[in-house]
């Protein structure tokens, strides 16, 4: 087990696409706020939803060329595709991860979040030969998600699920169904509430509270005792989110930009080379990414 710092837990292998975000390597990149599904819970903010524009880490981008400058400006090892729904708009979803993978190479890990439902056949093929790595489905966002689980798991690339943790659901019911779908992980993401979902929630719950969140930290690990006989599963904290992933995707930005010509190592120290000399900045990360317990 491996416990993250700020209450992240972790049973089994961390996802790539997890341990990028982590420290503060990975662009986001919201590809659409065009989406089907009209889930209560949704955190995305009222200035996106419903509208098809596209944002690299907050930043509004009209081309894939702004997409790519991005990802230099903030030091990006990766990129995590969501929305909205992405495969909505799947032939740009397909072209920005073309470019991507053509201008930083294989080792660009991309991930993708979706809770599109009946996804077809040549559809998945079509995102795995673009080169997407890694597909999260958000299982309990539509009927026929489980068929899209399905259909994507017919490839050789990583497949899991991903959904908020709402005091409603029944976790180990939906991590049987994922398994048997062909699910190889899965991802539980602390209920965030917001302006945004804060009336919707609070009607629906009686009270606003997160769901694992107002649990006691035993409990936590009790349900995900549970859940790891099952699949592999990681348990994200809105505290992370903000103040470790976003804080670090911050300073490795800044690194980034002040040393042009610096290159980043997984420790989150920058150096440059100059001839036969190595000048070594201050790590960007001052502290572990996660325990080993």
């Amino acid at each position: 087990m491996m416990i993250l710092r700020n209450l992240n837990i972790s049973y089994g292998a961390l996802q790539e696409g997890c341990a990028l975000c982590l420290i503060g390597r990975k662009m986001t990149l919201f590809i659409t706020g065009l989406c089907p599904n009209k889930c209560y819970y949704c955190p995305v903010s009222s200035d996106k939803m419903w509208k098809d524009k596209v944002y690299a880490n907050e930043r509004l981008v009209n081309s894939v060329e702004d997409a790519i400058e991005e990802v230099r400006n903030s030091g990006a090892l990766g990129t995590a595709i969501t929305g909205g729904e992405p495969l909505v708009v799947i032939n740009r979803v397909i072209e920005y991860i073309t470019a991507l993978k053509k201008e930083f190479g294989k080792k660009h890990h991309i991930h993708l979040y979706s809770g599109f439902p009946n996804l077809k056949l040549e559809n998945a093929e079509r995102l795995f030969i673009s080169g997407l790595d890694e597909i999260r489905f958000h299982i309990i966002a539509a009927k026929g998600v489980e068929d899209s689980i399905q259909v994507a798991s017919r490839f050789p690339w990583r497949v899991g699920v991903e959904i908020p943790a709402l005091p409603e659901l029944d976790y180990i019911e939906i991590a049987k169904r994922a398994k048997e779908c062909g699910a190889q992980f899965m991802i539980l993401d602390e209920y965030e509430i917001n302006e945004e979902n804060y009336f919707a929630a609070k009607i629906k719950h009686d009270q606003c509270q997160n769901a694992l969140l107002a649990a006691s930290e035993n409990k936590i690990t009790s349900i995900l005792k549970e859940l790891q006989k099952i699949l592999p599963v990681h348990y994200c904290t809105v505290l992370s989110k903000y103040q470790i992933q976003y804080r670090n995707r911050l300073v490795a930005s800044f690194y980034a930009k002040q040393y042009k010509k610096a290159e980043l190592l997984d420790d989150g120290t920058a150096i440059r080379r100059s001839g036969n000399k190595t000048i070594r900045f201050l790590p960007v990360f001052n502290e572990p990414i996660y325990e080993v317990l």
